[in-house]
């Protein structure tokens, strides 16, 4: 029963600090993404990227390709049919490294948020 709290209060921690982190990344990008269209950037410096995620939940995911699209500057367009590789369109190609990450980042935190505590021990309850 206590574990059971502790692993609650665990998840609803990662989850206070994902959006934490996802809000700051948002002030962040939208601050560049409009001083670009202040300075009259018009987008001609676009590039189509492949994000590969290493996650195996499905909410998981979800949430990434989701979050990737409200993130200023970004836009998940496609994800494969084998959920292994998500395109996204990003609006300066030199954002390029950021992108990758902070979607890295992401990406670990929605991991904590998801994982089963028996799947560190090698069970798997599917």
């Amino acid at each position: 029963m206590l574990k059971a709290i502790a692993d609650i209060l665990t998840r609803v921690f990662h989850l206070g600090s994902l959006f934490l982190y996802f809000c700051y990344q948002i002030i962040i990008s939208g601050w560049v993404v409009g001083w670009s269209v202040i300075k009259g950037y018009r987008g001609e410096n676009g590039l189509m990227v492949e994000y590969k995620p290493s996650t195996d939940s499905k909410w998981a995911l979800v949430l990434l390709f989701n979050l990737i699209s409200m993130t200023p500057g970004s836009l998940s367009v496609d994800i494969s049919e084998d959920n292994s590789v998500i395109l996204v369109h990003l609006l300066d190609k030199e954002g390029k490294d950021d992108f990758y990450e902070v979607t890295g980042r992401i990406e670990k935190m929605l991991k904590r948020i998801f994982s089963r505590p028996n799947q560190e021990k090698g069970i798997d309850l599917e």
